[in-house]
């Protein structure tokens, strides 16, 4: 049976040069929490367009970048059972979060989903100027993301848009010119991490930014060749790319739950009253329990390298109910 028709089949026959401890640590992540990761890959990864898209070559830039897709994919799945299970919190008591705080985290977080689908696609095809393009959106919709769960009041006006004009007026005064990201920076500052732009990190995000802007902007530099199925392996700027929103959604995971720290207790929550019975009961169990999987993918992407950036997040203070340190 191949991979197109049967949906449900382990991600390793997708990432055929994955290296194999990332696979195993993969699964014993999933297993040890009893999440079923054939089957909720299956849901989440499984229909995406492109997922046929692939290259068995043999050398070190492929594996990298296999590793990378396949860390990509479960950051993207991560993104998916946050959209779920703030769908499935409206009308539950008790939270932390309002329910508007959800509605607009469930309708930002439905955005990046599709989002992500056609950056993945346009990376696997080869076309990785427009790729850049929607990954300096991700990023935005991830500092935007942070800032509606920080602020009911902002999330109440978020979800009040109901023209292009009251949403573009939206975007001027809350997010343009990284005024979400300076909110959040604030916030985490307050809790022990300083990503003010003074800091190692400042001046990584200042660079990738700007590199992102030249994507969008008219420029001479670089133009994407449509490198088609495989070429996108040995590309460099691809896996930056991929590696970057990778990254931005590791950061949304950790820095929601450091700033936050009853949204375990919320998701929680929400997954019980929804019930073992719920459509999507396997994927709210996996929205609860998934917060150390993604830190622990985190620490493997960064595994021998000198990133500031994540130093600091790794260095950041203990997750509540999670080890001493991430």
């Amino acid at each position: 049976m191949t991979m197109a028709s049967n949906p449900f089949s382990g991600p390793e026959r997708f990432y055929v040069r994955i290296s194999p401890p990332l696979a195993a640590r993969i699964r014993q992540l999933w297993s040890s929490r009893g999440l079923d990761l054939d089957r909720i890959w299956g849901e989440c990864v499984g229909g995406l367009p492109g997922l046929a898209t692939q290259s068995d070559g043999a050398s070190a830039q492929a594996m990298r970048s296999h590793d990378g897709l396949c860390l990509f994919d479960q950051a993207l799945i991560w993104l998916i059972g946050l959209n779920r299970i703030c769908q499935a919190g409206q009308g539950v008591e008790g939270l932390a979060l309002t329910q508007t705080q959800l509605s607009a985290i469930a309708a930002l977080s439905g955005r990046m989903q599709e989002t992500l689908g056609a950056l993945r696609l346009l990376v696997l095809e080869g076309y990785t100027t427009p790729a850049l393009q929607l990954a300096r959106s991700v990023s935005e919709d991830v500092d935007m993301t942070l800032a509606l769960l920080l602020r009911p009041r902002l999330a109440a006006d978020f979800v009040a848009c109901r023209t292009s004009d009251e949403a573009n007026d939206f975007w001027r005064r809350h997010i343009a010119g990284g005024r979400a990201f300076r909110f959040v920076a604030e916030k985490l500052y307050a809790i022990g991490l300083d990503h003010t732009d003074g800091t190692h990190y400042g001046r990584w995000r200042r660079e990738v930014l700007t590199l992102l802007g030249s994507a969008i902007h008219s420029s001479p530099l670089g133009r994407s060749r449509g490198a088609g199925r495989g070429g996108w392996t040995e590309d460099p700027m691809a896996r930056d790319c991929l590696e970057f929103v990778t990254y931005r959604l590791h950061e949304l995971c950790a820095w929601a739950h450091l700033l936050e720290l009853r949204l375990t207790e919320d998701l929680t929550r929400i997954a019980a009253a929804a019930g073992p019975a719920a459509r999507e009961a396997r994927l709210l169990r996996y929205a609860v329990l998934s917060r150390d999987i993604l830190l622990d993918q985190l620490r493997w992407s960064l595994r021998g390298r000198e990133d500031p950036a994540g130093a600091d997040l790794l260095a950041g203070p203990p997750l509540s109910g999670g080890p001493e340190r991430p």
